[in-house]
């Protein structure tokens, strides 16, 4: 990815945190949001998830999911862009699942526990899938 690509997906990204946060999210925001997880117990903040267009010619996209500050007004806490993963490890089989994201899987596969120490404890942090933007646009 060149570096007006990322430069362009960090900037969508940021508009995305920002009218999602806000009390009138947009269409595209709202299409975004997950209103739960197989298995989620209740929480005090939101999720959306999607793909960020890098190159529109060649098809192709980055896969994100947002998770808003839980505790703290999303307006005000900071913005953190967590890229990890690559060949045999996955940002959300592994590092969200099983490090820093919201919530753990539970023995049983089928449902999670909240993190006791989250990277969205006043933070809101956007996990990027590093696939070296491979993900074809729907």
């Amino acid at each position: 990815m060149t570096a007006g690509a990322a430069l362009a997906a960090v900037l969508a990204l940021s508009c995305l945190a920002v009218s999602a946060a806000g009390a009138a999210a947009t269409v595209e925001a709202e299409a975004d949001r997950i209103a739960s997880l197989p298995g989620q117990p209740p929480v005090n903040f939101s999720m959306y998830s999607g793909y960020v267009t890098v190159d529109a010619a060649a098809g192709r996209a980055l896969f994100y999911w947002l998770i808003e500050a839980a505790g703290a007004p999303a307006e005000s806490a900071p913005l953190v862009l967590w890229l990890n993963g690559g060949p045999g490890c996955s940002s959300v089989g592994y590092g969200a699942s099983e490090e820093l994201g919201a919530f753990r899987i539970n023995p049983d596969g089928r449902s999670l526990s909240l993190n006791a120490y989250p990277w969205n404890k006043g933070l809101v942090p956007i996990p990027f899938h590093r696939s070296r933007a491979r993900a074809r646009l729907p």
